[in-house]
């Protein structure tokens, strides 16, 4: 029975149809003079094989420039995100929302709240203990294991602009 479904998915796209969002596709023109979402070289992939064993990660030198994301979120039709770990809402500072806190404390574990949220992979647990949701946190609420940089794609365009630069620029990619 799934075979008959993939031939008749395939069949379906060979017509030439598709759906809006699959339509907004990454070309040349939109990579420019902005190669870090370019298309990876198939020639070259043996040599990316021999590159840096890790990722690169904010602080170190590898990390791209501010100027970069800035050019990454223009490339992304303004998909690109900033976001701060949900529970900073409940510490002081330029993230404090006691409305948001009172939801997170309440009502978050009931709602779609982490599966809708685009910085959280179903809860906080996994990122670590660097931002505990609390009515009265002690402590400082740092990033932690969040992404400091999140896509809300919603185009093919978006996604691979995304993969791409995540590629090109040996950065770490999560997907949700």
């Amino acid at each position: 029975m799934k075979r008959l479904v993939v031939v008749c998915l395939q069949l379906w796209r060979a017509a030439g149809y598709n759906f809006p969002y699959e339509s907004l596709q990454l070309t040349d023109a939109h990579v420019g003079n902005f190669p870090a979402v370019a298309f990876g070289d198939k020639t070259k992939a043996e040599a990316a094989h021999n590159g840096p064993a890790c990722k690169a990660y904010p602080g170190t030198s590898q990390w791209p420039a501010d100027e970069e994301w800035l050019q990454l979120n223009k490339t992304l039709d303004g998909a690109l995100l900033k976001p701060s770990p949900p529970a900073s809402a409940c510490y002081d500072g330029p993230s404090y929302n006691a409305k948001q806190c009172s939801f997170l404390m309440t009502g978050a574990r009931e709602s779609r709240f982490y599966i809708n949220d685009p910085l959280t992979v179903l809860t906080q647990w996994p990122q670590g203990d660097t931002c505990i949701l609390s009515a009265k946190p002690t402590g400082n609420c740092t990033q932690g294991g969040f992404p400091v940089y999140v896509v809300n794609a919603t185009t093919v365009r978006q996604i691979q602009a995304a993969v791409n630069f995540a590629r090109n620029k040996n950065v770490r990619l999560v997907i949700k």
